[in-house]
C-alpha cells in the first residue's frame, strides 16, 4: 500500500508547458472548426439562395462540402487536445456564434440585437468558467493521486 502525501508534488516544469501547448491547440482547433461551421452555412446560403444561376449553386455546394470536412477535422482534432468534451464542444458553439455574426454582416448586412449579444456574453462566462476550473495542471494531479 503506497503512502501519498498530503501536498501533491510539482510537475516539471516540460510538463507544466505541455499541457498549456495541448491546451492552447485544443482551444485553437475549436475555434478553427466554429468558423469553418460558419463558414459552412453561409456558402450554404448563398448556394441556395432565391436567385442563383447553377454555377454559383454548384460552386456553394462544394465550397460547403469543402468547409463542413475542414470543421469536423478541427474539431476532431480540437477534441482530442482537449481536457474534456464539453470544454471542445462549447468553445467550437461559441466560436460559431461569433463567425455567423461577423459573416452575417459583411455577406448579409445583419446587425445582432442587444439580447443576442447579452447570450453570446453568458456563453463566453460559462465558457471561461469552464477552463479555468479544468486547468490542467490540477486535473493531472487528481489523476496522479488516485
Amino acid at each position: 500500500m503506497a503512502v501519498y502525501p498530503d501536498t501533491p508534488a510539482g510537475f516539471p516544469r516540460h510538463l507544466q508547458a505541455g499541457a498549456m501547448r495541448r491546451r492552447f491547440w485544443g482551444v485553437f482547433n475549436c475555434l478553427c472548426a466554429g468558423a469553418f461551421g460558419a463558414l459552412a452555412a453561409a456558402s450554404a446560403k448563398l448556394a441556395f439562395g432565391s436567385q442563383v444561376n447553377v454555377g454559383f449553386c454548384t460552386l456553394g455546394i462544394i465550397v460547403m462540402a469543402m468547409t463542413n470536412s475542414l470543421m469536423w477535422t478541427f474539431f476532431s482534432r480540437g477534441l482530442s487536445f482537449s481536457m474534456s468534451s464539453a470544454i471542445a464542444s462549447v468553445t467550437v458553439t461559441f466560436s460559431n456564434i461569433l463567425s455567423s455574426a461577423f459573416l452575417g454582416f459583411v455577406l448579409y448586412g445583419e446587425c445582432q440585437e442587444v439580447l443576442w449579444w447579452g447570450g453570446a456574453f453568458l456563453i463566453l462566462c460559462g465558457l471561461i468558467l469552464i477552463h479555468r476550473n479544468l486547468s490542467p495542471l490540477k486535473k493531472a494531479l487528481s489523476h496522479k493521486q488516485q
